[in-house]
């Protein structure tokens, strides 16, 4: 019965996570397959009689209809009230904004909207800032959508507002709620680390102890998402478990039993509002309370029912979409991993002495043994030294790295799998990373806080600043280490390539095979290596075969032009004219494949906001060139040109732009090869003689003039039937035509 609950829990949660991700029909499928096995597991007596596998069939089945019924009464509703069209909002702001990649981020819940009462969440996307603090009313009309962005479907908001223009008028509140008692104590904690540290430091530090990543600047985050090393700037439990370790110490000196339980539960709450209440923090706050209560009560805890608890009552917190939220996926399954796995690997990888025992470096301990000294020597001054024993001290910093890689390890057997199937990229540095940043961030982590509790203690201001100094320089190696490793050739690689899913496979059958034979340690240590050296194999040869590539992508768009050019794995968008809801689809199929664009080329305001519109933390763009003669200030890489100009894409990859009245003519020049688009509005007079014959054409339909082109291949992106009748003009201009109809075109060039 010891793991009853950790084994409903985890079969809890993992339904409705697979429920978040699943088609809303294969839900209801696994509803009636969970019914029938639940059935037949309590008629057969075998099974009636283990209560451990009917209990996790009927825990899945209840996760099933807990997320179908939600889906009914909550979410439905919404998404059928909004239809994308325009809607006087009146809404409250639920937390502070944010602006990332160009856009501020404004979580809102709707009070009225065209003066009818609802009540929801609404993510609300400006170009601009505007002045408003948490619990303000705003007001505004806009066009509203339906969400379909999952990272935030899963913090309950169904409908978003991404339009550009639009004016908001904002109401200052006169009562706030406690929650924002909260957020003004995280201001505090956010001012006495900029005032106290340079800004790339304070802004370090303000990720690793209250979660705000995007005080970083991009480029940081990406060196840390490269290096694998995303989760030291996410506030999870790791954060959680080290201050909260760290408040034990400092209670143990107290008498007083009942302090050891209110301070840390009043702790844990406190925590858990200023950092956002992001789920994986209320995860480690809901297990840490376990522990504390445990303790209290001297009663022996046990880990994974605490994980199984918080894996039911978290979606009930939440939402049953709230399972669905990535940073609570993998904080829970790396959890999950560690507590199965950690110790176990530890024993292998550490020196054990003759009691069995794992010597290490336990900075609490070393420093209670310190104390302990000194008050004897006061008493008893002939006390002799003991003598440095450096076989244990080289033994004990051997088994604290050992332990880290451990830890590492462990939780990456869960955590890579559904980190790389969600965002189909991973990092070989990350065990790395974890060994050489572990000890710093944490130190990192320990020391900001006490610049942040010092600071506003009058006269202790200044221990903060003394404090601020090796904090500096903590945060500078952190950052140089990161910037290293990120950097590293291979360090991060993107998937969703054949190697991918031939690595997967096998896997798979190795996995399969371990579990088969008894002796399965040593047929899983050769089972990872094989699998190891298909990924690394398969990673080699793509990453061989793509250093050559140069490819044109023709997206599918019914009537428009939107055309990318791939050179070595890097994404240079050259045409982006299309419906909206063609456009969702190209954008999403382009951040699967690509982690951004390097190049956007865009004609006046209107293509500029548009490239923006689609730009998000999964897909960013690196360069803008914007054909426009007004002057843009703005934190983005924008590069405003006025005139016919050429851009190098590499060394031997030029973009030529012929501008004409309200077009642009892209011209692609690869050497050997030449790639001419020719946009709608765009008259044949226009383009210079020498590039009307070209290797490839890109065109939607027929103009005036055709007749003087000339080319290899002709692309033509455009409905099936209109794209034949274009095809049939144009008979004679070309030696292969090539049809977007449904399917996207790739064209190799080289």
């Amino acid at each position: 019965m010891k793991r009853l609950l950790a084994q409903i829990g985890i079969t809890y949660f993992s339904v409705l996570v697979a429920a978040f991700y699943l088609p809303f029909i294969a839900v209801k499928i696994l509803l009636a397959v969970f019914l029938v096995l639940t059935v037949i597991l309590f008629i057969i007596r075998k099974t009636r009689r283990t209560i451990y596998v009917p209990a996790m069939a009927i825990a899945a089945l209840i996760a099933c209809i807990f997320h179908i019924g939600y889906t009914y009464l909550a979410v439905i509703p919404v998404e059928d009230r909004f239809t994308g069209e325009e809607y006087e909002v009146k809404a409250v702001l639920l937390e502070e904004p944010y602006r990332s990649y160009g856009k501020n981020y404004y979580q809102l819940r709707t009070m009225s909207v065209d003066e009818e009462d609802v009540n929801c969440k609404l993510l609300l996307k400006l170009p601009h800032p505007i002045d408003a603090d948490i619990d303000d009313v705003l007001t505004f009309r806009s066009e509203i959508n339906i969400m379909d962005n999952n990272y935030y479907r899963a913090k309950g908001f169904y409908i978003v507002s991404d339009s550009y223009g639009i004016e908001v008028d904002v109401h200052e509140t006169e009562k706030h709620s406690l929650y924002y008692r909260a957020v003004q104590l995280r201001r505090w904690m956010r001012q006495a680390l900029d005032r106290t540290l340079p800004e790339d430091c304070a802004a370090l530090c303000r990720a690793v102890l209250i979660g705000d990543k995007y005080a970083l600047d991009l480029s940081v985050r990406e060196n840390f998402r490269y290096a694998g090393a995303s989760y030291f700037i996410v506030v999870s439990g790791m954060h959680f478990a080290v201050l909260y370790l760290l408040l034990d110490k400092l209670l143990k000196q107290f008498h007083v039993r009942i302090l050891r339980l209110v301070i840390p539960l009043m702790f844990i709450g406190a925590y858990m509002a200023i950092t956002g209440f992001q789920p994986s923090v209320i995860r480690s706050g809901i297990m840490i309370s376990f522990i504390v209560l445990g303790n209290f009560i001297r009663r022996q805890t046990y880990s994974p029912n605490h994980l199984g608890i918080a894996g039911i009552v978290m979606p009930c917190f939440l939402s049953p979409y709230g399972a669905g939220d990535i940073s609570l996926i993998l904080s829970f399954y790396a959890t999950l991993s560690i507590l199965l796995w950690a110790t176990p690997i530890a024993k292998k990888l550490c020196y054990t002495d003759e009691f069995g025992n794992i010597p290490q470096f336990h900075f609490g301990v070393w420093l209670h043994k310190r104390i302990e000294k000194i008050k004897e020597r006061k008493n008893n001054k002939n006390v002799s030294k003991e003598p440095f024993d450096f076989l244990m001290f080289r033994h004990k910093l051997r088994n604290t790295f050992c332990s880290v890689l451990a830890v590492s390890l462990a939780a990456n057997i869960l955590v890579f799998p559904i980190s790389t199937v969600i965002f189909r990229e991973f990092s070989t540095v990350t065990l790395l990373s974890a060994v050489l940043l572990y000890f710093e961030i944490y130190l990192i982590l320990i020391l900001s806080l006490f610049v942040c509790i010092l600071y506003w203690l009058g006269p202790l201001k200044y221990v903060a600043m003394v404090i601020a100094l090796p904090l500096t320089l903590l945060c500078r190696l952190v950052l140089w280490i990161v910037e290293a490793l990120g950097n590293l050739p291979f360090a991060h690689i993107r998937i969703g390539n054949t190697y991918f899913y031939i690595w997967l496979a096998v896997t798979v059958v190795l996995g399969a095979v371990v579990i088969l034979y008894r002796n399965q340690y040593r047929y899983l240590r050769l089972a990872v290596f094989c699998s190891a050296v298909v990924l690394l194999g398969g990673i080699l040869t793509h990453t061989i075969l793509e250093s050559q590539v140069l490819e044109l992508e023709v997206y599918a768009c019914g009537k428009g032009l939107c055309v990318g050019l791939n050179n070595r794995g890097n994404l240079h968008i050259l045409r982006l004219d299309a419906n909206s809801k063609y456009l969702y689809g190209i954008m999403d199929d382009l951040s699967c494949r690509y982690s951004g664009a390097e190049t956007v080329l865009c004609l006046g305001d209107k293509e500029l906001k548009r490239s923006q519109l689609y730009r998000d933390d999964e897909f960013a763009i690196s360069r803008t060139l914007l054909y426009d003669n007004e002057e843009y200030e703005t934190d983005d890489n924008i590069i405003a040109f006025g005139s016919d100009s050429v851009f190098a894409l590499d060394d031997s990859v030029t973009l030529s732009v012929i501008t004409s009245g309200d077009t642009l003519i892209p011209y692609v020049d690869a050497e050997d090869k030449q790639v001419l688009i020719i946009p709608d509005g765009c008259m044949i007079e226009d383009i210079p003689q020498e590039l009307r014959q070209a290797d490839v054409i890109v065109m939607t339909k027929a103009i005036s003039g055709t007749e003087q082109l000339r080319c290899d291949s002709l692309i033509i992106s455009d409905d099936y039937d209109d794209a034949l009748l274009t095809a049939t003009v144009m008979q004679g201009c070309y030696r292969e035509v090539y049809i977007t109809g449904e399917e996207n075109v790739t064209y190799r060039l080289r």
